[in-house]
């Protein structure tokens, strides 16, 4: 047997005794046909509205010590979490540059591939002077100098830096 329109009405207006709700519940977990008439009912009744204490409630909980100790805790930890990270990255920026910067001389002029492909070109007087064989080698000395005095400088800005924040900007 199915439940009547009746016992649908209590059921919505929360007017069914314990026992009587324990029984219609028990009824619509075997009852597809009861289910799907109680859905199709809930469709058709306007929203149920909350209770008017529910909101002060609500804020009384909101401003409760305990709720604002938990977000401010969560709020810290994401900090936490997002300086380590920054840390963890700028550290590896510095450990980058350093590995960079912290080979002393390289000569470039000694790396030569292992083969040679050789074409034959039509030979012409060349029109400009020829450069003199140690050219390459005088290019990576410069290159080396020149990167070599812009790590002493990044070095030294990080390393005032680093102090002004440690020394509170002094």
């Amino acid at each position: 047997m199915h439940i009547s329109q009746e016992d649908f009405n209590k059921f919505q207006n929360n007017s069914m005794s314990t026992e009587e709700t324990i029984a219609f519940l028990e009824h619509m977990e075997h009852c597809d046909y009861c289910m799907e008439h109680m859905l199709y009912q809930e469709e058709s009744f306007p929203e149920a509205q909350a209770p008017s204490y529910l909101k002060d409630q609500i804020l009384t909980k909101a401003a409760a010590p305990s709720v604002k100790a938990d977000r401010t805790i969560h709020t810290a930890s994401y900090r936490m979490q997002l300086l380590c990270c920054g840390l963890k990255t700028a550290i590896g920026v510095l450990m980058a540059l350093l590995l960079l910067f912290s080979v002393t001389e390289v000569d470039f002029a000694s790396i030569t591939p292992e083969f040679t492909i050789q074409k034959e070109l039509p030979v012409r007087q060349p029109s400009v002077p020829q450069k003199s064989p140690n050219y390459l080698r005088d290019f990576s000395r410069k290159v080396n100098k020149n990167l070599n005095e812009g790590s002493d400088a990044l070095a030294g800005y990080l390393n005032e830096f680093s102090n002004k924040i440690i020394n509170g900007g002094r």
